[in-house]
């Protein structure tokens, strides 16, 4: 006998926590579920903006490891530089902290989780999970990951994204590991449609690299080689991991009937950054509010999601993918410009602290938006060509 709720949520990641905590904490019956038994750690580089932690009704404070108010970026593994702000930028933590603490807030609203309970199949509005257990719901939140069980089941195609690998190199036993406390690295110029980065935490740091699908026979030699280029012993990484980065395609579908994609799962990660956690958050937020509507009878199905994502989020997508297409085609004058430009410097910063977005940063160009716009169409389909001969060599 099948039991109900009003909302299953499919995944326990930030976008699926947030999702079940405010649907709980509005009074809504809702049971979050992971395939994974918690904690349990994923592949990520563990960073998260100020800009995400804004969105948030409590306190990362718990699962912070390090503050970061520097980024040093160094260019083709060669020549460096720095800038500090005066205000955070963004926290280092561990997925597998973030991800158990989001859980319990979660749980303390009110949610039901039941982890170490991977689902096996869903028709309509039933889940049915690897042990037999049969629940139903009047909504699912699929917030899975990339290409989850969710999308899967209903026959959608697998999402397209970048690929990434990383590892952990120990703190106290490595050379470089003192030389990060408040400051992340990046090395831009490297990786095709990518970058690396240095992600500080309390006793070790994480060091990785991702970029287009066509890196990832190249990702475990170039990782060497950019560990080696910041001091860290490339063999001495441990807990070597690859993962896939989804990308959503412009105007996909978000809804397939009673079913919301969140985060990853929809394919909201920045495809500039790379960054996936604040989508994810903000995305489980707007599906929230729109299975809300829909158990309440204010709506007739979960389209308000689609539109919130649609007027929201995919304005801030567009523009990340002209940047990242314009800085992969060319990337020596930006990273020139964010070397010397304390104005473009600034605005970075308050983006990454959510006191601006990358369309306020467009709409300041005035007349050139029209310029840039053209240039980024042209490095989009070059990149596209680039990608099609690649793959078909």
């Amino acid at each position: 006998m099948a039991r109900t709720c009003d909302v299953i949520v499919v995944g326990a990641g930030p976008g699926g926590s947030t999702a079940a905590h405010d649907l709980a904490q509005a009074g809504a019956d809702v049971l979050l579920l992971d395939r994974a038994d918690f904690p349990r750690d994923k592949p990520c580089g563990g960073g998260v903006l100020i800009s995400a932690v804004k969105m948030l009704p409590y306190s990362l404070d718990p699962v912070t490891e390090q503050t970061i108010t520097c980024f040093r970026v160094r260019y083709k593994r060669s020549w460096e530089f720095e800038h500090r702000y005066h205000e955070p930028l963004a926290i280092m933590t561990q997925r597998s902290r973030l991800d158990a603490f989001m859980v319990e807030q979660a749980v303390a609203a009110g949610a039901k989780f039941r982890d170490g309970s991977p689902v096996r199949s869903i028709d309509g509005t039933s889940v049915t999970l690897a042990n037999g257990d049969v629940h139903e719901a009047g909504v699912i939140i699929a917030a899975d990951g990339a290409n989850g069980i969710v999308r899967r089941a209903l026959g959608l195609p697998r999402l397209r994204g970048a690929v990434a690998l990383e590892g952990n190199a120990d703190r106290s036993e490595q050379r470089a590991g003192q030389r990060w406390s408040d400051a992340v690295g990046l090395e831009l110029g490297s990786m095709p449609g990518g970058y690396g980065w240095v992600f500080p935490k309390d006793d070790h740091c994480n060091v990785g690299l991702g970029g287009f699908p066509s890196a990832a026979p190249t990702l475990r030699g170039e990782l060497s080689k950019y560990a080696g280029c910041e001091s860290f012993e490339a063999d001495a990484l441990s807990e070597l991991r690859g993962h896939h980065l989804p990308l959503r395609d412009p105007n996909s579908g978000l809804v397939a009937g009673p079913v919301a994609f969140v985060g990853d799962a929809a394919g909201l990660v920045d495809p500039l950054s790379g960054e996936g956690i604040g989508n994810a958050i903000r995305s489980g937020q707007l599906a929230a509010e729109a299975a809300l509507e829909f158990l309440s009878g204010e709506s007739t199905d979960l389209s308000a999601y689609h539109r919130s994502i649609e007027a929201e989020i995919e304005p801030e997508l567009r523009v990340a993918r002209q940047l990242q297409a314009l800085f992969h085609q060319c990337p020596w004058p930006y990273v020139q410009l964010l070397r010397h430009s304390d104005r473009f410097w600034t605005a970075f910063c308050r983006i990454v602290r959510g006191e601006s977005s990358y369309t306020k940063f467009q709409s300041r160009l005035g007349p050139a938006k029209v310029l840039v716009d053209a240039a980024a169409a042209f490095a989009e389909r070059r990149g596209r060509q680039v990608a099609a001969w690649q793959t078909a060599s």
